[in-house]
This record gives structure tokens, sequence and C-alpha cells, in this order.
């Protein structure tokens, strides 16, 4: 019989090799990590476990709610990520992982609390891509001739439907791979790249007496600083702090108007938190924001482009996080856009389609023809650019998965395999359950298609696209679903944007020409394809959670029951409160009360209309789906590039300069302290002690993350409020004897200091949690006396 081959198992040490014919090779000692993803390693561990895992993987009630606690919070601050800046990033696991560490618990604990932490944090990504498309579609951005595509939509009974679909979606998300966990993890282990930094982590919870308890609680505390100086920053940048001629103002836009001369002025070079090209002012000293294109200008280069820095930690955060190349691949896409396509359009004077006029306008002539104030170069990037951006995400979506048509083809084996249970054992006589039965997933199969069919039928959807929408649901979770993992553990990335198009591309294409058989109106067609793929979108981020988390059981001696049951935990929480963040951001959004990029939405609404109505150049998508694939055949990144493109300079550049300034620092700062290091105590503690340093730097960008986020909410729901003083003809509300309430100094002074009164009482909630944890105001031995008393 010949040697199987793989593509991802590496060849086993002949010291690892003895290791494991003698027994002798645990859980994180060296021989495993000089062997990981070999194939003989894994299932050499699979065999020990089985054995052995009873003793250590043991349930914590208490520590998996507030693994999920924590996720379920962070589900919010992903939403609002997300659609800010179109990447569903999330600090949660490494607060959840330092929260355990400094608690002293196990790898083992830790582990199985995270996948619960994990599950509640991405439980929602459905509603954060997609589902703001249906609020979108219902402003004058996606106005038709004929009107709204979907007008007033029910926002209850669709966040129900969506909510209690999403749940479930996400729960067969898990299930579903079960199936592969020993494919794919065991026999054929996949690599997925860069996990072996968590398991590190893990590695450095096990060992209490190299001061990693002590660094855990320093970096709690440095996430915390970061945070508050986040917000303290963002709230000069972003608050309307000052209130002047019934014209409210952050400090920064205020100072920058008052530092003008003439026709000069700061305010040409600064405008909303973002620092510009030179548009020049009007008479008020306001800036313009974008420099203007006009025949007296064309000579000007800067009215051909929008070049800027945002002052966003979040995008910068996210470039340290991705490192250089991929920091680079997102900003190649926005290069691509602002400095050739965007410039090409306006030389060109290509012709702009407008939706209310029904008719083709040159571009140079568009702002004339239309009424629109919009500079040339942002009418070219929102009317074509995004265009070709959106058939780039789709087409590198879709040729990312044709390249693996080989792999494709041994997924039924696999499958096969699986199910026939070969080498797979689910229940341990006298010791309980180590893996989740299979026979469970036909069985939560059939309840899901029931329940989807029955919930989307109270949503008011017709029972035979209730049943249709079902059957598409079930069989794309599961194929897709294999497919996008798949991709994921091969390059870490998993393609949720690619595939979701795909799914509401079926979804369009079976409900709108067939929508008079179904019983369905042009708008019931559009938000069933919608709100599917919002419940999609749920199901397969799902089933990409639970690869790392069952990865890095695997090697710490964890039952994959436990993982599996954290994360199916974690679902319930996090959808709820995940969606219901994301829903009200995007009414927001749609309602024009706050200023969010939601890439994807967006595209997703482009892309309903284009479907729905015919409306759009079919030219410029399919030039964009071409340049996807040539860039995800070049580069691997052919949605990521999309993506890009989808975005503006200001915000994509931060995000550059977080990826280089990470590199630099690792290669000027980071790299000699650890030679140092290695040279004096050897090359293990060398690795922990990078470890824990760059965790360290881990926390102060998650600090940007969760500071920008959280003060973003916060400014959203102020907004909200201050929209309940107006009445329904636009003019201000008299409350409490006070007219025109909303601009009053009366409503400055209670709105400013409810904002404070909620930090100051979030804050304080917060430090009581970490006293009382012992990461604040006690020292190690103190906080383990008091573990140990509990105990």
């Amino acid at each position: 019989m010949g040697v199987q081959k793989s593509a991802y198992r590496q060849p086993v040490t002949a010291e690892g090799l003895k290791a494991i014919e003698e027994g002798t090779l645990t859980w994180l000692d060296d021989e495993m990590y000089n062997n990981l993803n070999t194939g003989v390693l894994e299932q050499y561990l699979e065999e020990k476990n089985l054995e052995e895992s009873f003793e250590i993987s043991h349930w914590s009630t208490g520590k998996v709610l507030l693994g999920i606690a924590i996720g379920a919070v962070f589900s919010g601050v992903t939403a609002y990520i997300g659609l800010k800046l179109g990447l569903a990033i999330s600090a949660a696991w490494y607060i959840a992982y330092l929260l355990g560490m400094a608690l002293k618990w196990t790898p083992s604990e830790v582990n199985i609390a995270t996948s619960a932490t994990t599950g509640a944090t991405h439980a929602s990504t459905g509603f954060i891509f997609t589902f703001p498309a249906i609020f979108l579609l219902g402003t004058d951005k996606y106005k038709l001739a004929n009107g709204y595509l979907i007008e007033n939509p029910d926002t209850f009974t669709l966040a129900f439907v969506g909510i209690v679909a999403s749940m479930f979606a996400g729960f067969l998300g898990v299930m579903y791979f079960i199936i592969f966990r020993r494919v794919w993890l065991v026999e054929d282990p996949l690599p997925l790249p860069s996990f072996e930094a968590t398991l590190k982590m893990l590695d450095i919870a096990s060992d209490v007496n190299t001061g990693a308890v002590k660094h855990a609680r320093d970096s709690l505390k440095t996430i915390g600083i970061a945070t508050v100086i986040t917000m303290g920053v963002l709230f000069l940048i972003e608050y309307p702090l000052i209130w002047v001629n019934g014209k409210k103002q952050a400090l920064f836009d205020y100072i920058a108007e008052s530092l003008s001369v003439g026709d000069f002025g700061l305010a040409s070079f600064y405008n909303h938190g973002k620092i510009h090209q030179p548009a020049g002012i009007n008479e008020k000293g306001e800036s313009l924001k974008y420099t203007h294109w006009s025949e007296g200008s064309a000579w000007n280069p800067f009215a051909y482009t929008y070049v800027g820095v945002a002052l966003t930690p979040s995008m910068f955060a996210i470039g340290w996080f991705m490192k250089t190349r991929v920091a680079f691949l997102v900003n190649l896409g926005t290069i691509v856009g602002w400095f050739f396509l965007v410039p090409l359009a306006v030389i060109l004077n290509i012709p702009i389609y407008d939706a209310g006029l029904q008719t083709n306008i040159p571009i140079q002539d568009y702002s004339i023809e239309t009424g629109n104030p919009m500079p040339l170069q942002m009418i070219a990037f929102s009317k074509t650019v995004r265009t070709v951006a959106i058939g780039s995400i789709v087409g590198g979506g879709l040729f990312g998965l044709v390249k693996m048509w080989r792999t494709f083809l041994s997924i039924f084996g696999d499958i096969g395999r699986a199910f026939r249970g070969e080498g797979g054992q689910e229940y341990m006589e006298g010791k309980g359950w180590y893996e989740w039965p299979l026979a469970h997933i036909p069985i939560f199969m059939a309840l899901t298609f029931g329940t989807m069919i029955l919930i989307f039928t109270l949503g008011g959807f017709p029972v035979i696209a209730s049943l249709i929408f079902s059957i598409i649901l079930i069989s794309t979770t599961f194929l897709l679903g294999a497919i996008a993992v798949r991709v994921m553990g091969e390059t870490g990335i998993e393609p949720v944007s690619g595939t979701s198009f795909i799914v509401l591309l079926m979804l369009m294409i079976v409900f709108l020409n067939f929508n008079e058989a179904l019983n369905l109106s042009t708008e019931q067609a559009v938000l069933l394809g919608l709100v599917g793929t919002t419940v999609f979108g749920s199901a397969i981020s799902m089933s990409g959670t639970v690869i790392g988390d069952y990865k890095n059981s695997l090697y710490i001696g964890n039952r994959p029951y436990h993982i599996s049951k954290g994360n199916i935990m974690g679902v319930v929480p996090g959808a709820i409160l995940g969606a219901g963040v994301a829903i009200f951001l995007s009414i927001e959004l749609a309602e024009g009360r706050i200023d969010l990029i939601a890439p994807q939405a967006n595209a997703f609404a482009t892309f309903s209309v284009i479907f729905a109505e015919g409306q759009g150049d079919f030219y410029l998508l399919g030039l964009g789906f071409l340049l996807g694939m040539f860039v995800e055949w070049a580069t691997g990144m052919g949605t990521s590039f999309g993506l890009g493109m989808y975005l503006d300079v200001p915000h994509t550049l931060p995000m550059l300069i977080g990826g280089v300034a990470r590199d630099r620092w690792e290669e000027k700062k980071l790299k000699p302290r650890i030679e140092a290091i290695k040279s004096e105590e050897g090359s293990v503690a060398a690795e922990k002690q990078r470890a824990l340093i760059l965790l360290g730097t881990f926390m102060i960008a998650a600090g940007g993350l969760t500071g920008e986020a959280f003060l973003g909410t916060e400014n959203s729901i102020l907004s909200f409020i201050d929209s309940l003083w107006y009445n329904e003809d636009g003019s201000m509300m008299t409350v409490l004897g006070v007219s025109d309430f909303v601009i009053s100094d009366a409503w400055y002074w209670i709105r400013l200091g409810s904002f404070v009164l909620i930090n100051v009482i979030v804050g304080g909630l917060i430090y009581l949690l970490f006293k009382r944890a012992g990461v604040i105001g006690g020292d190690d031995e103190v906080a383990e006396a008091e573990l140990i008393t509990e105990a």
C-alpha cells in the first residue's frame, strides 16, 4: 500500500517518534511542539486523550458562564467594529484568557471557558455583515425611480426571526464540524496558521512560577488603561462638547475651525477625526471636506482622489494584529481604487447611472444635472469603484473556492469516513462523553429544518418559500461550511463574505425568478434573501470558530465534548446581545445619526438592487469579478483586496501604519531582547517571554478596539436620544417648559452628565470585579489563599 500524501502533514522528528513509541511524549512538552501537524503526533494524542483526558478535562459551569459573559459583551463591541471597519475582530478571547490566567485556571479550564467566549462573540456575525442592508435599502442612497426596494420594514418581527433562526443555525454550525474534527485535526491535520501563538498562551497559563500570573494581571491593567486613554482622546475628537449658536461640535473640530485666517485654516486639513488633503474652507471657516473638481481646478491632482489618515485606533490595532503583508494586501485594494480607478473615472468623464432619473450622465456634469453637491471623486467612488469592489469580493471568494476543487472531491470521502466513525469513539463506559455524538446531528438537522419553516412562516413569509429556504440553508451550511472551514484551516482566514454572497445569489435567483409561484412580492423576496443570508453567516462563522478551539483542545488534553458544549452554550446570549447592538446601530446608520462605513452591508444592499431591479453596471461588476479572481490567484487574498477597495484611504492607511509599526518594533526592539534572554536562560524561556511581551502589545491594541467601540456605541445611544426631542415635522420639542430643548443648555448638561455617569458606573463595576478577582489591589499570595479557601 502506498504512503498517504498530504499537503499539510509534516515529517515527524526522530526524537518525537521515539517518545511516541515509548509513550513518554505528553502535552505541551518540547517534542510536542517539534511535531505539530505531523499526523502521527495528533493520532497519538487522540489515543492518549481517550484514556487520560477524563482526569484533566473538567466542566466548570461558573467559569464557562464567565467566559460567556465576556463573549456576549464583546459581541456588541465586535458589531460596532464590524460596521465601522468591515472586519469582525474581537479581543474577547484575549481578555477571557488573561482573566483565567490571573485566577490561576488550568489550560484545560481556560480552553473550555474561552470556547464559550468565542461562541458568544461570533454567533451574531450575520447581523454585522448582512442584516444592516435591510435598513440601508430604505434610505435615499438606494432609492429607485419607483420608490424604495424595502420600505418601513417590521424591525421587531425581522429581528425575532433572524435572532431565533441564527441561534439554531449557530448550533448546527458547531455540530457540523464535529463530523470533520477527527478527519481534519487528527488524521490529516489542517495547519490553521498562527494557532501556535494561542497554544503558547495556554502553555504559559500552566506555569505559574514564571511570573505568568503577575503578567496576566498587569496585562489586564494595560487593556483597562488603554481603553480609558482611547475613550478620552476620542471623546475630544467625536463627542459634541462645544455648543455655540445652536451648532454642536467636537472640541477638535471647533479648534480647527477657529484657527483660520482669511481663506486659510486648519479645517482645510482636518475634519471630523480625519487629517486629509487640503480641501479649503468656506466663509464660516468650516472644512469643505474634499478637494472639489471644476474646470478651473482640473490641474489639481487632489481633485481626483481623497488621501488622509483617520484618527481611528481600531484600524491601527487591526493592522498591528495583521502585520505588514496582510495589511498591505487589504490596502492594495484601496490603492488601486483611489489612485487608479477613481482618477480614471473622473478624467475620462465616464457616464454615471442615476437610479432616480433612470439615465446615464457624464460624471463631470453629474452634480449639475442632479443637484448632488458631492465632489466628483466621491461620486466616482460610490457609483463605480464600489461596484467593481463588490465584483472583486465575489470573484475573489468564488475563485478561492474553485482553487480548492481537489479538496472538494475528497470532502465527500471525509464525510463518509467520519459518519462511519472510523477510529472515533464517543461515549466511554464508566467515564462519560468524549465527543459529541454524531447521532445528534441528523436529529438536530431535522429540528432546525422544522424550526426554520415555523419561524419564517410566523414572520410573515409564505410556507413554501420558507420550506425552500430551509432546504438551501441546511445544504449550504453543510457544503459551503465545510469548504469555508477547510479554507480557514489552510489560510487562517474564513471566507464568510465570499460564501455569503454565493448564498444570497442562490436565494435571489430562486425567490425573484419564482416570486409569483411562491406568492412573494419583490420586497418579501429581497427580505427573505437578506434575512436568510444573515442566518447563513452566523452558522458558517460558528463552524469556523470551533476549529481553533478543537485544535488547541487536542494538544492540551481536553475532551471535544466540552468544547462543543461551551460553544453551543455561548450561542444564545451572544446572538441576542450582538444582534441587538447590530440592529440598533443599523437603524441609527440608516437614519443618518451615525456615520459608519458598513462595507459588507452596503455591498449586499447594492447587490440586492442589481438583482431585484436590474439596475447597475454589470460590466463594472464583471470587471471587478475578474480583478478579484486575478488577485486571489496571485496572492490568495482576493476577498480582502475587494474589501479594501470598498474602503477609503483614511480608514485603511492607519491599518498599514499599524502593520508596518509592528514589524519594525519586532525587528528593532523585540528580537534583540529575546536573543539576549535566549543566550542567558535558553530557548524555552525566551519563547515564553516573547509570547508574554507580544501579548502585552496585543492588550494595548485590544484597548484601542474596545475603547473606540464603547465610545462609539455610547455616542450612538445619545444620538438616538437626541432624536426623541424632535416632532414628526422636524421641529424641536418643548420639554419641561424649555423650548428647543435638544439644543438648550439644560439638555447639554444632562447629556454630558449622563455620559460621564454611565462610564463611571461601568468603570466602577469592572474595578470591583477585578479587585474581587485579585487582579487589582492585592498580591499573588493573598489572591491564591482566597482561591484555595473558596475552593
